[in-house]
């Protein structure tokens, strides 16, 4: 049987694999764009569920937090590398926000001793969150907009989005950085 802690770490971890049928499914077909939405409904689900059942089940962690944290930087990184595929996201600002992603990791290694008060940078890497969902969203709707033949763009929509994640996910880190 499952424990509490392996099931919640379990539909974090969902996003990873959802993360790869993303960058498969995010095409210019229209039911490939249709299943790409759906993927990204899903994923959003699974972010507000493991943290619900973390609470709920009292398995609430900094290490569970990480897990869920993995799950949710696969995602980022998916919607990055399928938009900049399909030349929604300019190639450096995508490149800076995968290193982003990447030295979030490192840094939190190499500066475990500040592991326990993470929950401190929290305003910073909601933002960061927010901003990437935005993007995420309107990449979508650009790809909507490119299927049905509108004649709209929303790609400088999408290069701010990114942008002010970037900043803030860059903020975060420096705030981390200076925990003590």
């Amino acid at each position: 049987m499952l424990s509490a802690r392996t099931f919640v770490n379990s539909i974090s971890l969902s996003r990873v694999g959802l993360a790869l049928l993303f960058v498969i499914c995010f095409q210019r077909f229209a039911a490939l764009l249709d299943l790409a939405i759906v993927i990204c409904i899903i994923a959003l689900v699974t972010d507000l569920l493991d943290g619900y059942f973390a609470r709920k089940l009292n398995v609430a962690s900094v290490h569970g937090r990480l897990w869920d944290s993995l799950g949710d930087k696969a995602f980022y990184i998916a919607a990055i590398i399928a938009f900049n595929a399909q030349g929604f996201l300019d190639p450096l600002l995508s490149w800076a926000l995968i290193i982003r992603e990447v030295a979030l990791y490192i840094t939190r290694i190499l500066f475990i001793e500040n592991l326990p008060k993470i929950e401190q940078t929290r305003p910073f890497t909601n933002w960061h969150g927010y901003f990437m969902y935005l993007l995420i969203i309107l990449g979508l709707f650009q790809m909507y907009v490119e299927i049905r033949g509108m004649s709209f763009t929303i790609y400088p929509f999408i290069q701010v989005s990114a942008g002010a994640a970037l900043i803030f996910g860059i903020a975060s880190m420096v705030h981390y950085l200076k925990l003590r």
